[in-house]
């Protein structure tokens, strides 16, 4: 799965109010000298008050200029903003990934371009589940899935207001693909959830979720330091089955001391790693290395930041140096993701053991109330 999950992915920001509307803007292209569009119907082209006109059919390569945005080809060149409308029944393509909604250009403040894609809430969520979860999945984990994405987006609102959207379309907030990550099964999902959201105290909680809890979710404070009192450790016997529920990593030691030394931490001779505090859900608190500069403590969060999410799945690890002539470091662990907040396959054992998805999402975020926004 491709959760939003990976390390600072979901951030511990204070809950926004839901804003009225109901529509998204989502960075889908960031800081490019040069974005093709196409489209199969005529599309409206408005850029500031004056300038208002009719493109016809075709590819359009947009270029980022000293003085403004410019249709390459075409000597045509306009103000910092352009937004693009297809006509009804219209699509239009970034490349050859179409969109459902509209398409804005923004020159930034570094000369590049941005493309934001303004689109229906709920039809963004067609294109981001997909990506998140697999459609083959009992249908009440992809309804919990629906909403919890749901949530998260309208937390997120105005997130990225500096740079003109609301969310982006990464692992920053949550992955969406368009039309193309678009699935019948998980679209029924979104509309069969349509509106539904998680609050606590009347507001959309920040929802975080993850891909494997590896048998024990974690609680928000010990991974960001903020407490959410919806975000709390539980242990989750449901979460197996994924792919890769149990990993080992091994490092050539040099090549491990090279990661800390480019994170800035001292690290030369090493002869012994450590776990010496772990969370009550089994995560990492500290791992203590020793080398020849003495001895240092390193976070469990920190370590897999500096080792990277794809290597170290999870904080909940065990690791040592391993005897042989050429010593390797070695780690043992389970799961995928920080641990916070819905387990994406913890999800679906419940579902597949008969729970609906409100119990599971009232199994996963504590205390929370499904409300329709």
């Amino acid at each position: 799965m491709c959760a939003a999950v990976l390390l600072l992915v979901l951030w511990p920001a204070a809950p926004v109010p839901v804003r009225a509307s109901t529509s998204i803007r989502v960075g889908v292209v960031r800081e490019a000298d040069r974005v093709s569009i196409v489209f199969d119907r005529p599309v409206g082209l408005i850029a500031g008050p004056l300038v208002s006109l009719r493109l016809e059919p075709g590819a359009y390569d947009f270029v980022a200029r000293a003085a403004g945005i410019e249709v390459a080809g075409a000597g045509t060149r306009f103000e910092n903003t352009i937004r693009l409308s297809p006509t009804e029944g219209g699509r239009l393509y970034i490349g050859i990934r179409p969109y459902r909604g509209l398409l804005e250009l923004r020159r930034t403040a570094s000369g590049r371009l941005t493309v934001i894609n303004e689109v229906d809430l709920e039809e963004y969520l067609y294109g981001v589940l997909k990506m998140e979860v697999d459609p083959e999945w009992p249908a009440d984990a992809l309804k919990a899935q629906a909403v919890a994405a749901r949530t998260l987006a309208l937390q997120s609102m105005g997130r990225f207001a500096s740079e003109g959207y609301d969310v982006r379309a990464t692992t920053d907030t949550q992955v969406y693909g368009g039309i193309s990550a678009e699935d019948p099964r998980t679209t029924a999902a979104v509309e069969d959830t349509r509106g539904e959201i998680m609050t606590y105290e009347g507001r959309p909680i920040f929802a975080a979720y993850h891909s494997d809890s590896g048998g024990y979710t974690e609680s928000s404070e010990l991974v960001w330091g903020g407490r959410y009192p919806y975000l709390q450790a539980v242990p989750d016997p449901y979460s197996t089955g994924a792919p890769n529920h149990e990993w080992i990593v091994r490092m050539d030691l040099p090549a491990f001391e090279e990661r800390l030394r480019r994170a800035g931490r001292s690290a030369n001779g090493i002869t012994g790693i450590e776990v010496v505090e772990t969370t009550p859900s089994g995560r990492v608190g500290l791992v203590r290395i020793t080398g020849a500069q003495g001895v240092a403590t390193v976070k469990g969060t920190d370590l897999r930041a500096i080792m990277g999410a794809t290597l170290l799945r999870s904080t909940l690890f065990i690791v040592r140096i391993t005897p042989d002539e050429q010593p390797l470091v070695e780690f043992l662990g389970r799961g995928s993701g920080h641990g916070v907040g819905l387990s994406q396959w913890g999800a679906r054992g419940m579902a597949a053991a008969g729970r609906n998805y409100a119990e599971i999402l009232k199994y996963y975020y504590t205390g929370i109330s499904l409300e329709t926004h």
